[in-house]
């Protein structure tokens, strides 16, 4: 009878053991289940954030890194545009950006004045845009003009190198020389056709 009581107790220790520990368990993994559940929550949109801002900080990098090219080039090119400041004037001189037929005109008869020579005839022509001319193969524009004029062979040498020379890029494209019968100091008549280039984009 004694052996059987405590027998029983053993039991009812054991099962009583058994119990707790099972409850310490379920309460163990339910506590681990609501953990993992709300830190999945919790932890999920924290990882996105950083995800997201690491990917822009690398796309700023990236901006960053461009932006230090292009500052490097702009300053390259402004140590380049400085050098080359004093001739700018000289090649604008050269090609213009515009027509400027008048100044072409002027330009004509001041070598004419300081040649001695006469120029009775100034005309100029159509524009011809020849920029978007793939078949030519140029980027410029032209326009062609005419000068009549008379003077001595000498003074009328001078006036062709003066012109051929000059600061605006002009080509000769015809030169023709009347002698005229009734002047007795020698003088003849010339007539030129030529050539003046401008490019708009300079």
């Amino acid at each position: 009878m004694n052996n059987n009581f405590k027998d029983l107790l053993k039991n009812k220790n054991l099962q009583a053991l058994t119990s707790e520990k099972n409850q310490k368990f379920f309460g163990l993994v339910l506590t681990l289940c609501a953990l993992s559940f709300f830190g999945f929550f919790a932890i999920k949109p924290t990882l996105s954030t950083i995800i997201k801002l690491q990917k822009e900080i690398s796309d700023s990098q990236l901006i960053l890194n461009e932006l230090s090219t292009k500052i490097n080039n702009l300053t390259e090119l402004r140590k380049q545009y400085f050098n080359l400041q004093d001739d700018i004037p000289i090649v604008t001189s050269a090609i213009t950006v515009q027509p400027d037929v008048p100044l072409l005109f002027g330009q004509i008869q001041s070598i004419g004045q300081a040649s001695n020579v006469t120029v009775k005839k100034l005309q100029n022509f159509e524009v011809e845009i020849l920029g978007n001319d793939n078949k030519t193969g140029q980027n410029y524009s032209s326009y062609s003009f005419a000068v009549g004029g008379e003077g001595s062979p000498e003074n009328i040498s001078g006036f062709m190198d003066k012109l051929i020379n000059m600061e605006r890029v002009v080509n000769i494209d015809m030169f023709s020389i009347n002698k005229t019968g009734d002047q007795k100091d020698g003088s003849i008549e010339f007539d030129i056709q030529g050539t003046a280039f401008f490019k708009d984009n300079l």
